[in-house]
């Protein structure tokens, strides 16, 4: 669990670094089943050129560790305290990067009503303000601030990836989330972040959950969110959903979120906002 000064922090700045959440034979784990999803995902769309970026599903059978992670107390209990017991487990994935990371946020919808918590943390080698690390807007994840920052061309969505965007991406005052092996970075969906530097095939894994709505608005957009993961023939990580989905080893835990995205996808009003009880979740004011 975070401490209160932990708490605050988050609360006031939109992120967080936890040191040494993962052991050596832990470590292990993680590379030997990052290798084995790389070479999968090779096998499906080509080998890594250091030109394109890999994405890549870690919630299938071959990735166990991975997989589990969203269900570790060391993810889930962090990210429940700020959000609420009611969060819902949405992915973990891996990434091979092949350069700098644009200014943007991960609202996961146009809009501030999809969001969550979300952690990234190095697989193989750390990463610092020049290669590689999370730079953070420290509190961007709030409005109006967001709001006001997005609309200055180097950070606006429709500018912030032009060549010029890029050109200016090391020129914005940011915090650098600094990761050693061992050490992740949890943070609010909706901060503006970006990254710069880094070897080419940069390897990092982010585990990613969703607040559960508690207005209208929020509503609105799980509603739209939920058929685009649940049951859809079209998702790109279909048969690691899927396998995950399926809750081999009857965990109740997944089977609640499990129960959340039915219920959002198909009938959502039947939890019902007006009787939701949770506690208030951070940056909804």
């Amino acid at each position: 669990m975070l401490t209160k000064d932990q708490v605050s922090q988050f609360e006031l700045f939109g992120f967080v670094v936890l040191k040494d959440i993962f052991d050596d034979s832990d470590l292990k784990m993680l590379r030997d089943e990052f290798s084995v999803a790389a070479a999968r995902y090779e096998n499906e769309v080509g080998l890594f050129n250091g030109e394109e970026d890999h994405t890549f599903s870690m919630m299938g059978e071959d990735t166990p560790f991975y997989s589990h992670l969203l269900e570790d107390p060391r993810f889930y209990e962090p990210a429940s305290q700020l959000f609420g017991e009611d969060i819902i487990a949405l992915e973990v994935n891996s990434y091979r990067y092949t350069g700098n990371t644009p200014w943007h946020y991960n609202d996961g919808s146009p809009n501030r009503y999809g969001y969550g918590p979300k952690y990234q943390f190095p697989i193989f080698e750390p990463v610092t303000a020049e290669t590689g690390a999370l730079r953070m807007i420290p509190g961007s994840h709030r409005d109006p601030w967001q709001s006001d920052l997005t609309k200055w061309w180097p950070l606006a969505k429709g500018s912030s990836r032009s060549d010029v965007g890029i050109e200016y991406l090391d020129k914005i005052p940011y915090y650098a989330a600094e990761c050693n092996l061992g050490d992740a970075v949890l943070f609010d969906m909706r901060i503006v972040h970006s990254t710069f530097g880094g070897a080419v095939d940069r390897k990092v894994t982010a585990v990613t959950y969703y607040n559960y709505p508690e207005t209208a608005e929020e509503l609105h957009v799980m509603k739209s969110i939920a058929p685009g993961f649940v049951k859809n023939p079209q998702r790109w990580n279909k048969v690691q959903w899927e396998e995950w989905f399926s809750n081999p080893n009857s965990s109740a835990l997944r089977q609640s979120w499990i129960d959340s995205w039915e219920l959002l996808a198909t009938n959502p009003v039947q939890k019902g906002i007006a009787s939701h009880d949770g506690p208030k979740k951070m940056g909804s004011m």
